[in-house]
């Protein structure tokens, strides 16, 4: 399917364009498309009702304002809960599923090359490898950074290989597979004896350099660029190098390039294209039902990569009054993580794109990006939304969020006497006997004022309803939104209540 194509011969799928358009009210208060487009971060325990509360009320008014999308799936029922939303939201004909039935498939590397790699830009491809990277790594149970410490080196050295491969390749193969980087990976000369031999100059790189110098022969300016700037490389410094750096540099390389080399994640992300993020622009609501938890790291790193593209496509775009918005969904959100979801986070509401980020807790967002990293792009999103918890960090964060406030306390102090006194005289034989007795008592109030938390960490372990029949079905959050005040309580946050039975 070519971009433009999407729902060809039908009339699109209606839409609010205006920021301005309500989206949801809270208590009487509207939250508006603009409001959306400046970033949502949902958390809240397992069984808060999070994901069937304040996620589904927020994701069914975008869908009903006629948004287009992309839907991150990390559980295995995830796909046919939004699938029934979207039907349920009127918009059953706008929603495309990539799965392992291969129905729709999305090369990443094509669409990489035609939104970053123009002639002169093939560095940004290396930037998006660096992203599938730390896609791989977050992906990890413990997340993390293949960039640092001891492999720093051999990781450097493999995006240094990238950017001499990649010029090469779209010269020579006009564009880039994944499976032609492997092949020329693979083919690279061992030392300079080796490009002596017969085997050597039969193989996929020498062909690579002779296709490209040839070109450059015929006064092919680009070619005879990319000849002078990458010819040499491979041929030189590559085949100079001690075999255990180069081992070390292939097996990154091949690591991180291997589950798209073969089986589903290549027929999904490496062979030809039916649908593209653009696509969401023009109403599409795409569904990327390849749970982690069934997929494994392979699913998340898809997905992810998925994600970056289809932020950077959103932001390429020039926005206009009239353009649709689109949202990016993303429940279990630690799964996708990336630090260009900073970037998309800070333009937002220009590229009118609402991201939707939904997790469990704080230390989540720590475990995979490191607490600093994960601090920074949390403070970027201009909603949050505290369902019930238990984690005493993401509690005591949504206290610090809403900060602290004067409070008052009444202390008390009493007082008593009790005092007597008397004397007698005596005189012609008769006695008598005069005295007093006095009792006194005082009470002082003393209004004392102190600093703190407007709502105290404990408020949501145990305060805030988490729905099910023992609620009522109603579920509570705490709405943080900065820059604003809300008129129910003249401050920055609300207290708001779902019905689950939405």
């Amino acid at each position: 399917m070519p971009d433009g194509a999407f729902r060809a011969g039908s009339a699109p799928s209606p839409f609010h364009a205006d920021l301005d358009t309500p989206l949801l009210d809270f208590g009487g208060e509207v939250w508006t498309i603009r409001d959306a487009c400046e970033g949502v971060q949902i958390t809240g325990a397992p069984g808060s009702g999070k994901s069937s509360a304040s996620a589904r009320y927020l994701r069914l008014a975008c869908l009903k304002a006629g948004f287009g999308g992309l839907f991150a799936c990390a559980k295995v029922d995830e796909a046919e809960m939004l699938i029934a939303d979207m039907k349920a939201a009127g918009r059953g004909d706008d929603v495309v599923v990539i799965d392992e039935t291969a129905a729709e498939r999305f090369n990443i590397l094509d669409f990489a090359q035609s939104q970053l790699g123009g002639p002169g830009f093939e560095s940004n491809l290396v930037e998006m490898m660096r992203r599938m990277n730390e896609a791989a790594q977050v992906a990890k149970p413990k997340g993390g950074s293949a960039d640092a410490g001891e492999n720093s080196y051999f990781v450097d050295s493999a995006w240094k290989w990238l950017s001499h491969a990649f010029p090469l390749l779209l010269v020579a193969e006009g564009t880039l597979r994944l499976k032609d980087v492997a092949r020329f990976l693979a083919s690279l000369p061992q030392s300079r004896e080796d490009m002596k031999t017969a085997d050597w100059q039969a193989g996929y790189c020498a062909k690579v350099h002779k296709r490209v110098s040839d070109l450059a022969n015929t006064g092919d300016a680009y070619a005879r660029r990319i000849v002078d700037e990458h010819g040499a490389f491979f041929l030189t410094e590559v085949a100079g190098l001690d075999n255990r750096p180069r081992s070390s540099i292939e097996s990154t390389l091949t690591t991180l390039i291997y589950p798209f080399l073969s089986g589903k994640m290549a027929e999904l992300f490496c062979t030809d294209t039916t649908i593209t993020p653009r696509a969401c622009r023009d109403g599409a609501l795409i569904v990327l039902n390849l749970p982690t938890l069934r997929f494994g790291p392979g699913g998340a790193v898809a997905q992810a990569m998925f994600k970056y593209l289809f932020g950077l496509a959103m932001q390429a775009e020039r926005i206009t009054p009239q353009t649709r918005p689109v949202m990016l969904y993303l429940d279990e959100c630690q799964h996708f993580l990336s630090s260009a979801d900073a970037d998309l986070l800070a333009t937002g509401r220009s590229a009118k794109c609402c991201p939707v980020f939904i997790t469990q807790d704080y230390p989540t967002f720590y475990a995979k990006m490191g607490e600093q990293d994960a601090q920074s792009l949390l403070g970027k999103f201009g909603t949050r939304i505290f369902h019930a918890n238990t984690c005493p960090k993401t509690n005591l964060a949504a206290a610090e969020i809403i900060y602290k406030v004067q409070k008052f306390y009444v202390t008390e102090s009493r007082s008593s006497g009790d005092s007597s006194g008397g004397g007698g005289s005596q005189q012609d034989g008769q006695g008598t006997y005069q005295g007093n007795r006095t009792q006194s008592t005082g009470k002082t109030e003393t209004l004392n004022a102190y600093q703190d938390y407007e709502i105290t960490p404990d408020y949501f372990a145990s305060k805030l309803r988490t729905g099910a029949e023992r609620n009522g079905y109603k579920v509570d959050a705490i709405i943080v939104r900065g820059g604003r005040q809300w008129k129910r309580t003249g401050r920055h946050w609300v207290q708001a209540e779902f019905d689950q039975r939405l």
